[in-house]
């Protein structure tokens, strides 16, 4: 019988990796009640947390930090439920954990799921820009030590968070991101069909991207590669799920590359195994990642894999599941994604691709490492 009680903290409940991967996992909860609180305005998928149900708290604070308030808010939530542990995702979530638990001598774990600290995000910002993300890693390092148990999605994430943060690597444990493999099978021919009716595709070879429009996704060097391919694959077409801050860069490059007819910009959308099962390959660019949740969906809907050769991708495909390219070589990914276009070797791509998700991230046995590791923690303390 479920006893103990778990307080999932997340920024919101918009649609995003760690939301979506929050409301695959909580639901098969057996030994532990999941209850989840989001801080700040935005539940997009509220509704269907509720729905699987889960309770879930909404503090719905003005963003984009006003920590005084979310703190307060927070103190009240977890004096109400009485969690034995809070569990939190995000870099504002982790700060707030960190003030209340604290506080209320509540065990905390806080997710690592973004490599936050990633050399290119200075690289590449500008100088009031390095100053503000320096000053995140500062606050973020300072009070790392008041986090119990840090969980980190990948192997490649929690090296580089230990590095940037001053954080122990024996107090990092990996879990990678679950996904339930039967949303992925099976999808009736009927909502194929429908869905290629929808988006008038019925009769063109279909490359498909799932991401945020960031800059670090990739989408724009896609968009070129994209170009040159279609001198040879005239018949093509892509589709970019997904939403986010450089949406009207990327409707420039379309535009820019004339390519307005030929690539689809679809927004968010709940329908991702419907969207797999058209496409005839998926493509995953990243300049870096946390782990990616698309690709693994990909991975179990036995779609062909264009991905960027960057350890976290690594740690979901290599040469044997998928076609990678360099990252960041435009080139070199449209030649890939010519390859995987053409190549006669796709299909055993495919099915190793499909056992390496089996194996390292069937959602059962993400689940059971789950309450381990609080049965783990809550034994130590």
């Amino acid at each position: 019988m479920k006893s103990k009680k778990v307080l999932f903290l997340i920024d919101t409940l918009n649609t995003g990796g760690a939301e979506k991967s929050l409301l695959d996992i909580l639901p098969q909860f057996k030994t532990y009640i999941p209850i989840v609180c989001h801080v700040y305005k935005g539940e997009e998928l509220k509704d269907k947390y509720m729905a699987r149900g889960i309770q879930v708290y909404s503090l719905n604070i003005p963003p984009p930090y006003n920590f005084s308030k979310a703190i307060a808010g927070v103190t009240e939530i977890v004096r109400k439920c009485k969690p034995d542990i809070i569990h939190s995702s995000l870099f504002r979530s982790d700060i707030i954990s960190r003030v209340v638990a604290s506080r209320l001598k509540v065990p905390l774990i806080n997710s690592l799921i973004n490599n936050s600290y990633h050399p290119s995000r200075f690289r590449n910002a500008g100088f009031v820009m390095k100053l503000k993300l320096k000053g995140v890693q500062l606050i973020d390092a300072l009070t790392a030590g008041k986090v119990d148990l840090f969980i980190s999605n990948s192997e490649a994430i929690r090296h580089s968070n230990a590095k940037a943060l001053g954080i122990p690597l024996e107090k990092i444990k990996v879990i990678y991101r679950g996904r339930n493999v039967q949303d992925f099978q099976n999808i009736p021919v009927s909502e194929t069909e429908l869905l290629k009716n929808e988006l008038y595709i019925q009769h063109q070879t279909v490359i498909l991207n799932v991401s945020r429009l960031l800059d670090r996704k990739g989408q724009i060097d896609l968009l070129h590669a994209f170009k040159i391919i279609r001198k040879d694959h005239t018949d093509t077409i892509l589709l970019i799920a997904g939403d986010g801050p450089h949406r009207k860069l990327i409707e420039q490059a379309i535009a820019d590359l004339e390519l307005n007819e030929h690539v689809k910009l679809l927004g968010n959308r709940s329908d991702v195994p419907r969207l797999l099962s058209v496409a005839d390959c998926f493509v995953f660019p990243s300049h870096y990642e946390g782990l990616p949740g698309a690709l693994i969906e990909a991975m179990m809907a036995k779609v062909p894999i264009v991905a960027s050769r960057i350890p976290e991708n690594m740690e979901c495909v290599d040469n044997t599941s998928a076609t990678l390219h360099k990252p960041g070589d435009i080139q070199d990914l449209a030649t890939a994604m010519s390859i995987a276009l053409t190549s006669s070797e796709i299909n055993n791509k495919v099915f190793n691709a499909y056992a390496q998700a089996m194996a390292k991230f069937d959602l059962q046995s993400i689940v059971e490492q789950y309450e381990k590791t609080y049965d783990d923690l809550l034994t130590c303390l």
